[in-house]
């Protein structure tokens, strides 16, 4: 019997699923920015059963697991306001955090990013196309494997009845990738870097329910989601260029908006909100949007010192980069949505925050 996320690839959302699928493949660029020369060789012996196992061998259990915890520590100094996690209760979520990457490492020695190809050791210097073409090609089978640990993550979230504790391991996992990364080759990280990546984003962004939502979609919304999934990342640095030129003085405990970190968790969170969008277009209505991503970003980025101002006006932007992008009988389609997904950040006040603060994530997932 197929699993859920062959049923996706069967189904109707299949086109999305292959969208979603290109998000994943090895970036070089960083590479060819340092203009060090890499050559297909280099690539195809990392990708080798014996150079995905000596990947793995830095990556070994001691030091993803120092890793983890450190990333965690980090994460506290950051929620400067987060009192609710003491130090056990820390450790436990890098023991958690621990496991999920051991299993995701495992599952890259099992699953190269890259399909071999013999032919390639015949090639010299790096084709510039080279990582739009290469991808994780298991990368449903990855998702497979790693929903029930990815789903232990949100069961920690439910069991701590707190939405900050879900920001909380969304940085987690940004600076324990990073920390990680370190300590690979250029080539190495450029090819593990996609399943951190998964890890990341499988955490907030809500894409198998938008895979689940356009099954029971009309089929010209389905298009429309389509067209646009492609585009998110363009979309997001538009936005982003924009936003901090709006802001150009902002900073926070990670620094301006020009750090890299705080570009990365900009662009994801851009990224978040339009598959919240695409989710709510499918499902119409915008509730997902009013009571799951609306109260996230309140509390999450509250916490991390993020004026709310700046939030709706980077929300403002992206809407209406997302307008521009559409075709004009698309238009009054869409237009509710992304109205109603900046209107739901404005009407984000007391009742929202109080109905969070209440713990109850029944009345949330009954509203969403």
């Amino acid at each position: 019997m197929p699993n859920s996320f062959q049923r996706m690839k069967l189904g109707p959302a299949r086109r999305l699923v292959a969208i979603w699928t290109a998000r994943y493949c090895p970036d070089f660029s960083s590479m060819e920015a340092t203009a060090r020369s890499i050559t297909v060789g280099e690539i195809y012996e990392s990708l080798l059963v014996s150079g995905r196992k000596e990947t793995a061998t830095k990556l070994n259990r001691q030091f993803v697991m120092q890793a983890c915890k450190l990333a965690a520590i980090r994460t506290k100094d950051l929620y400067v306001h987060f009192e609710d996690l003491n130090l056990k209760e820390i450790t436990n979520l890098a023991q958690l955090t621990s496991r999920v990457y051991l299993q995701l490492i495992q599952l890259y020695q099992l699953y190269p990013p890259i399909s071999l190809v013999p032919e390639w050791q015949e090639l010299d210097l790096l084709p510039k196309n080279l990582g739009q073409v290469f991808r994780v090609k298991n990368l449903l089978e990855v998702a497979d494997v790693m929903e029930p640990f990815v789903a232990e993550f949100r069961l920690q979230h439910i069991i701590s009845d707190n939405w900050k504790t879900l920001g909380f391991m969304t940085t987690q996992v940004n600076l324990t990738n990073m920390l990680l990364l370190q300590s690979l080759n250029p080539v190495e990280k450029a090819l593990i870097s996609p399943y951190f990546k998964f890890l990341e984003e499988q955490i907030v962004m809500p894409w198998q329910r938008m895979f689940a939502a356009s099954a029971a979609a009309p089929v010209p919304a389905v298009r429309v989601v389509e067209r646009m999934l492609p585009i998110i990342p363009e979309l997001s640095i538009v936005t982003y260029t924009h936003w901090q030129q709006t802001f150009p003085y902002y900073y926070a405990r990670r620094g301006s908006l020009e750090h890299p970190e705080v570009k990365h968790s900009s662009l994801r969170d851009f990224s978040m909100f339009q598959v919240y969008l695409w989710l709510s277009f499918l499902q119409g209505n915008l509730r997902v949007v009013e009571a799951e991503l609306a109260v996230f970003c309140r509390i999450v980025y509250g916490e991390i010192g993020i004026p709310w101002g700046m939030t709706i006006k980077g929300t403002k932007l992206l809407m209406e980069k997302v307008l521009d992008y559409l075709e004009p009988h698309e238009l009054k389609f869409i237009a509710p949505y992304t109205s109603g997904m900046v209107q739901a950040f404005m009407n984000s006040d007391e009742t929202l925050l109080s109905l969070a603060s209440t713990n109850d994530l029944s009345k949330l997932l009954e509203m969403g």
